[in-house]
Parts: structure tokens; C-alpha cells; sequence
């Protein structure tokens, strides 16, 4: 009896000292200013990455089933207008407005 009490008081104290040397390794910073500035610096560099992204604005519609498609590219303020075709690769982008500001 005296052993089995030995040995379970001898498990609690590996058990515990376990868990405190686990505990006891380097803590991350994991609170929510540094998960949003690591989000916030991981976007920055994907947007740095491809300078087309956010460019082009698509809008599309339909009217009495004829489908219609524009795009605004937002840095030069350009819209065009694709131009039906009977089959969908044959379309073809074509100017409608020019740029409302003068291109840098």
C-alpha cells in the first residue's frame, strides 16, 4: 500500500513538473494588435508584388437576354465595352470613353 502511494505521488510530481517545463517555453506574441499587424504587412506586400491588382473594375448585365459587359480600368479611367460575338473567345474589347483626367 505504502508503494502504490509512493509511486502515485511520484506520478503526480513528473506529471506536474511536465507541464510546467512545457508551459514554461518562449510564449508568442499572439495577441490581436500583433495578428493584425503581421495581416496588415503580408497585404501590403502581396499588393507591392502586382501593381495590376484592384485595376480593373468588371460590370455585367443583362437586359431582354442580351448580355452586357464593361470594364473601368481605374488607372487610366478608361471604359470599354465588349462587343458581342456569336462565340465567347471571338469578343472583343473596344474603347468607349477616354480618361475623364490627364494620365500622369
Amino acid at each position: 500500500m505504502k508503494k502504490s502511494i509512493i509511486s502515485f505521488i511520484i506520478g503526480v510530481i513528473i506529471t506536474a513538473s511536465f507541464f510546467v517545463f512545457v508551459g514554461a517555453s518562449e510564449a508568442k506574441d499572439d495577441s490581436l494588435r500583433s495578428l493584425l499587424l503581421k495581416i496588415e504587412e503580408y497585404m501590403e506586400n502581396e499588393i507591392g508584388k502586382n501593381d495590376g491588382s484592384g485595376r480593373y473594375q468588371l460590370q455585367s448585365f443583362s437586359i431582354d437576354r442580351t448580355h452586357w459587359h464593361y470594364l473601368l480600368d481605374t488607372a487610366t479611367g478608361e471604359l470599354y465595352r465588349l462587343e458581342p460575338s456569336r462565340t465567347p473567345e471571338n469578343g472583343k474589347w473596344t474603347l468607349m470613353s477616354a480618361a475623364n483626367f490627364e494620365k500622369p
